[in-house]
């Protein structure tokens, strides 16, 4: 009708194919919103961190920053200087609750596809096994090695593809989610500081330090 010929391997899975090639797409376009959502937040190197302490102790001037960024949650604090300490912090502990939900999103979808994509293709190798065997049974030709190759070859297709899916929504899931929780943990720390200031405690922290006995 349109012109165009499936290809033979995906030809030969079946119906299965279409909910493999669905699983792909969702995983492949899931991977790439989230990686851009990723390297679009500002860095948090040690430069971005020094300069993030200077601006908590600085008047608060309107600027545009990007959604959930260290920028975001210092302006935040900033302009809430005037109320008391504990609810500063039940504040931050919300933004980052949403910061780490919006880092977050739509990973347990690639859960569900590494989990699911597997047994799908199990599910078209099986069935093409079905096929394979029913048609051989109903066959008065000699079966030759040559013929059950050939059919075992098409029906693991699925299977193949499935663990392919597989491995790249579950390695690059946790791998996202590794970072995003990463930039979080970073970002808390920073607010830490940032609260220490806005109490008067000043930028660095008191090291400990142990008095040694003198020498009789």
């Amino acid at each position: 009708m349109w012109g165009y010929e499936l290809p033979e391997w995906f030809a030969a899975q079946g119906g299965i194919a279409w909910p493999l090639l669905l699983c792909s797409v969702i995983t492949l376009a899931v991977l790439l919103e989230r990686a851009l959502v990723l390297l679009l937040l500002p860095s948090l190197a040690a430069r971005d961190l020094q300069l993030a302490r200077q601006q908590c102790g600085q008047p608060l001037e309107p600027r545009r920053v990007r959604r959930f960024s260290w920028q975001q949650g210092v302006d935040l604090l900033r302009s809430h200087r005037g109320v008391s300490k504990p609810q500063r912090e039940d504040l931050v502990s919300v933004w980052l609750l949403d910061a780490r939900h919006y880092l977050q999103r739509r990973l347990r979808l690639l859960q569900l596809i590494g989990v699911m994509s597997p047994m799908i293709g199990l599910l078209g190798t099986v069935l093409g096994l079905l096929v394979m065997f029913a048609g051989i049974a109903e066959s008065d030709k000699a079966v030759t090695p040559s013929v059950l190759a050939d059919g075992l070859f098409q029906a693991l297709y699925s299977t193949a593809w499935g663990l392919i899916v597989a491995i790249a929504a579950l390695g690059g899931g946790q791998a996202l989610g590794l970072l995003g929780a990463t930039y979080i943990e970073r970002m808390q720390q920073l607010f830490n500081r940032c609260l220490l200031m806005l109490d008067g405690i000043g930028d660095e922290i008191p090291a400990t330090t142990v008095e040694r006995p003198v020498a009789a």
